[in-house]
């Protein structure tokens, strides 16, 4: 991005999660990643940008992101809005504080440097629900523009998955937050027809700006690093354990597999990521059931440079999401070179070309997938010939592309 001269600023609302923490721990995932990189490209790019997320320690005060030293370059700000305990509270709980958040955060912004009144120009940019219903009350007092990126919605969640309960409440909040944002941002065209489908969103205020990757960190130069079990084919889920997120597809199809191949290689599953929402997983008892032993492995959270390391260990990294609105881990993970084996569904469809840098994949029956995953073991050499090809593509996404486009719609509102 080019710096301006005459800055916008941006106020970003991420109420239930910050862009400070881990990915793949408690309700962080690619959100965090996605807000984290756009501000600091933004900032690059010369405007100001203060993210506003909820206190949930006591003693948190502004941080700075690490905005790179340029010419034109401003500050990005993470700013901890008081609303509710300064502890941990489930997703769930959170709408509760929402108006609270909303009457703070001005007061926070204003501290943390942030200007108001007539002379400011400002958009307001809030991510998921949560935060798209305090953004329209954080605009409202800025007078400023809103844009909104749903991340997901409910109701593609509770028709793609029979155990999905997302609440009416939140379906009618998205609803509220389609008509009165000025504009929505899609990930990919699949999402946007979402936003039309599901919430009568005017295909005038829907702009599709794909999310990006950090090819310093992910890219096929590097080390190797497999936590798991050595043998076989080396399969990696990687993301937060709970049941949107389809480990349990993951573990019952490498059962399958493992079970079929009787003293053959097989191959190894290592999960890493945390326990996290209502639907989170026993990991133990499906392990188990799987009768896969010491070939299914699992970490916490990693780092993007350890995480990086596992990508280019794995032979396949799966994706078996029940609905996603793009899945950053299937972009990371071709960008270190590694095909991908995705669900296809929402933004994955567009995220992997299948047969060219990895496989989508119908349905989400573990024996569908544990055909699949024995077709790649047949002829391990030919899937691994994918892997320029993912990483050719994943290079096409980059977040100052992504800011670029978003600072022109920006501008234009």
């Amino acid at each position: 991005m080019t710096p301006r001269s005459e800055s916008l600023g941006v106020v970003m609302v991420s109420l239930h999660t910050s862009p400070l923490a881990q990915p793949g721990q408690g309700d962080a995932g690619g959100m965090n990643v996605y807000v984290r990189h756009l501000a600091i490209t933004l900032a690059t790019g010369g405007h100001p940008v203060w993210v506003l997320t909820r206190r949930d320690r006591a003693g948190q005060s502004v941080q700075d992101l690490p905005v790179p030293a340029v010419p034109g370059a401003a500050r990005a700000r993470v700013v901890p809005v008081s609303a509710g305990p300064a502890t941990a509270v489930p997703k769930e709980e959170l709408p509760r504080w929402v108006d609270d958040f909303a009457a703070a955060a001005p007061a926070a912004l204003s501290a943390a440097g942030g200007c108001h009144g007539s002379d400011c120009r400002w958009v307001v940019h809030s991510h998921y629900w949560l935060s798209g219903l305090a953004g329209l009350s954080v605009a409202a007092d800025l007078k400023a523009p809103i844009v909104h990126t749903m991340h997901t919605m409910a109701a593609v969640k509770n028709a793609r998955d029979a155990r999905s309960s997302e609440p009416e409440t939140r379906e009618s909040a998205e609803q509220q937050i389609a008509a009165a944002a000025d504009l929505l941002v899609a990930n990919t065209p699949a999402e946007r027809d979402e936003l039309i489908g599901h919430y009568g969103a005017e295909p005038a205020r829907i702009t599709v700006v794909p999310p990006g990757v950090d090819t310093s960190v992910f890219n096929p130069d590097g080390p190797h690093r497999w936590p798991g079990h050595p043998a076989g084919v080396k399969v990696l889920f990687a993301g937060r354990i709970q049941g949107h997120k389809g480990p349990q597809v993951a573990i019952r199809a490498a059962g399958l597999v493992n079970g079929r191949s009787g003293s053959g290689p097989g191959l190894s599953l290592h999960l890493t990521g945390a326990t996290s929402g209502s639907d989170g997983l026993d990991l133990a008892r499906l392990r188990e059931q799987a009768g896969l032993g010491d070939r299914c492995t699992v970490s916490g959270p990693v780092s993007a440079a350890d995480l990086a390391e596992m990508y280019r260990a794995a032979d396949v990294v799966v994706v078996p999401s029940f609905s996603e609105s793009f899945g950053l881990v299937a972009l990371e993970a071709q960008a270190c070179g590694t095909p991908v084996m995705a669900h296809r569904v929402g933004g994955l469809t567009y995220a992997v070309a299948d047969g060219r840098t990895g496989r989508l994949v119908d349905g989400l029956d573990p024996e569908t997938w544990a055909v699949e995953l024995e077709r790649v073991a047949a002829d391990l050499p030919a899937w691994r010939q994918q892997g320029p090809a993912a990483a050719r593509r994943a290079h096409d996404f980059g977040w100052e592309a992504m800011a670029a486009r978003l600072s022109a719609a920006y501008e234009r509102l």
